[in-house]
């Protein structure tokens, strides 16, 4: 009996995640392209196939952003239609317990999350190329913002708030320059910079760090009202910017944060991309108490699903917070990243070891 329960469950579930799925990507697809709606105008007959092109390659970013809420959405509006059939109370009548009711849901969300892992970490960092093309290609602005790249030639790893093509300008510059052994040679931060005929940077309000070559600093630090930085990196191939981070791999985060360990963005994304996996588990241990666990709480089952929703936007604008205080480094990028999965898993559990079953 209980395996026909469970293959019920499953067939409850699975076809509801999948409806879910695509409705909430279409929401995010036509609010999205309503933003973008002046640029699809500007291109005329091509518009559409441009845009099948560009949201193609956006679904599965999209699905990796939003899964977490796809899968507790699902699982509420399942359990919604059991309660409402009685049917969650004749699985109890007949000595089944919520636990092992939501057994097979815990099940299948490990396998949704695997897939999650290998949508993440292999499709979408080969996506993520030519979607940064179609970005810099389609809807490309004068500006650009928080730009990462570095100069082989040179050695040196320029970090860019913002960078206007159009004016061959700069903002806010860090630059580490190294010795060939990899080593720290030198730091310069730079208010702002302008591209010269003379094809190198001119920058003003310059901070200058120099190491010898095992890594120790050398003072003084040199303050100048302006610097001449001799390199390659024109306006030109500073906006041919990296593929964004978010986009990338586990393995390529990684490396990106042995590049730049005095940037604790990149290390917040590391640790948030191994906490990641238990997102999923995390708001349903959240949601499936509310919506089925506390009858005494509201009669209304609807009202309990939107509190389960609003725990689950609450858990987002935690994570958003804390990883926005890490990158400020006010927080460790190690408690920046786990503190959301902390606070709600242990109240997850709490509200989950409490249910009524």
């Amino acid at each position: 009996m209980l395996f026909k329960i469970d293959k019920y469950i499953i067939k409850a579930f699975v076809p509801s995640f999948i409806i879910c799925m695509f409705a909430i990507c279409g929401i995010y697809i036509v609010v999205d392209a309503i933003q973008k709606i002046d640029d699809f105008i500007e291109m005329g007959a091509k518009a559409f196939t441009m845009a099948s092109h560009y949201y193609g390659l956006m679904v599965p970013v999209f699905i990796a952003q939003l899964f977490p809420a796809i899968t507790l959405i699902a699982v509420s509006l399942v359990l919604v239609r059991f309660v409402k059939n009685n049917e969650i109370l004749a699985m109890q009548v007949a000595g089944i317990n919520l636990y092992r009711i939501m057994l097979p849901v815990f099940v299948v969300s490990i396998f949704l999350s695997f897939l999650a892992v290998i949508n993440q970490e292999l499709l979408i960092p080969k996506l993520a190329e030519e979607l940064e093309k179609v970005e810099q290609t389609t809807f490309e602005e004068k500006e650009k913002n928080n730009i990462l790249i570095e100069d082989e030639e040179s050695h040196m790893l320029f970090r860019i708030w913002t960078l206007n093509t159009a004016e061959e300008t700069l903002k806010s510059l860090y630059v580490i320059g190294k010795y060939d052994n990899g080593r720290k040679k030198f730091t310069i931060s730079a208010e702002q910079g302008k591209w010269t005929d003379d094809k190198n940077w001119l920058l003003f309000n310059v901070v200058k760090h120099n190491y010898d070559e095992s890594g120790n600093w050398v003072a003084p630090a040199l303050q100048m009202d302006n610097y001449r930085l001799e390199t390659a990196m024109s306006p030109t191939r500073l906006s041919k910017v990296d593929i964004n981070a978010a986009l990338k791999s586990f393995k390529e985060l990684k490396e990106l944060r042995s590049k730049e360990p005095e940037n604790p963005r990149f290390s917040v994304m590391f640790h948030s991309r191994v906490a990641y996996p238990l997102t999923n588990f995390i708001l349903l241990f959240l949601g499936i108490p509310v919506v089925i666990g506390f009858e005494r709480m509201s009669k209304n089952i609807f009202l309990r699903v939107g509190i389960s929703i609003l725990i689950c936007c609450a858990f987002f604008v935690l994570s958003y917070i804390c990883a926005n205080l890490g990158n400020m480094g006010i927080l460790q990028p190690i408690l920046a990243a786990w503190l959301p999965v902390i606070i709600f898993g242990c109240l997850g559990l709490i509200l989950f070891d409490g249910m009524r079953i």
